[in-house]
């Protein structure tokens, strides 16, 4: 499914629902939160993983695979009606707290 925003950018899945207070527009917030919240918790595991993978500590910051993680997400952003400029800003945080969160894995199991 793929409707347009007020801003005429396509929104693609689920559509934005125009609320009529602050409390039913909050009580939808709170659920998005929620569910990314949940998604983030998925990602995280996939981190941990990715740490117990890896046999070298050299092998977690990969720049290559960080720039195609943002090439990739910049173009979905672009498709779905998000700011692009947003998700690359998220996304590059996000992906530097997760290459610390593997090093700090990869650390506690005792190899180098």
């Amino acid at each position: 499914m793929s409707l347009q925003n007020e801003s005429g950018k396509r929104n693609i899945g689920r559509p934005v629902r125009q609320y009529s207070t602050m409390a039913e527009l909050r009580d939808e917030i709170d659920h998005l939160d929620r569910s990314l919240v949940e998604l983030l918790s998925i990602r995280q595991g996939y981190m941990a993983q990715a740490a117990h993978i890896k046999q070298d500590r050299n092998l977690v910051r990969d720049e290559e695979r960080v720039e195609d993680v943002i090439s990739k997400v910049i173009i979905h952003a672009r498709k779905a009606g998000a700011d692009p400029a947003l998700v690359e800003k998220l996304y590059r945080q996000m992906i530097e707290w997760c290459i610390n969160y593997e090093m700090d894995i990869f650390d506690s199991r005792g190899r180098t």
